[in-house]
């Protein structure tokens, strides 16, 4: 994929984003779904807000 450029974020900064925003406006900040972002979660052990 040319032109993708990869954000890293820490475990535990993810932790926080996830838990004091919705996941949909935290995808688009991430310029991903909030597909995407759940796949991230589950794979990083991130707990997510029913």
């Amino acid at each position: 994929m040319a032109g993708t450029k990869a954000t890293v974020v820490k475990r535990e900064a993810l932790f926080e984003q996830v838990w004091s925003k919705p996941m949909t406006r935290l995808a688009k900040d991430y310029g991903i779904s909030d597909v995407a972002l759940g796949k991230i979660c589950k794979r990083m052990q991130i707990p997510r807000p029913p």
